[in-house]
């Protein structure tokens, strides 16, 4: 009998870790301040992570003295090396890099991994 309450609360844990990790179809709002964590609006993350997701990402504008090592590797693979400005990449062509790499409804594919794999061990904790 101990074992079967065993899986049931295996199942139940199983099921609440889906719910947990679960991209948010509502995100929180997010607070503009230096130092808070932000994301883009677009991106379906897990409100329960909230607290634990950080963007770490190069600053707006060059300060003197500094290089744009990406766009640099960037012009690179494009043709050769540029240092003109107009050849820098638009806000359009950094946005899309991003977007880019999530899948079609805005989320990571790591989600469906995630995913099929929780629901793959209720089924086997179904079946056990």
């Amino acid at each position: 009998v101990l074992v079967y309450i065993a899986y049931g609360i295996h199942i139940i844990y199983t099921i609440q870790l889906y719910r947990l990790c679960r991209p948010s179809e509502k995100p929180p709002v997010v607070a503009e301040t230096p130092g808070a964590s932000w994301w883009p609006g677009e991106w379906r993350l897990p409100s329960a992570f909230q607290h634990a997701i950080w963007l770490v990402a190069p600053p707006k504008q060059l300060q003197d003295g500094e290089h744009d090592i990406t766009g640099e590797l960037r012009a690179m693979q494009t043709g050769g090396p540029s240092t003109d400005a107009s050849a820098a990449p638009t806000a359009a062509e950094r946005r899309a890099d991003v977007h880019r790499a999530l899948g079609k409804q805005g989320e990571s594919p790591a989600w469906f991994n995630v995913k099929v794999g929780l629901i793959s061990l209720v089924i086997a904790w179904c079946f056990l």
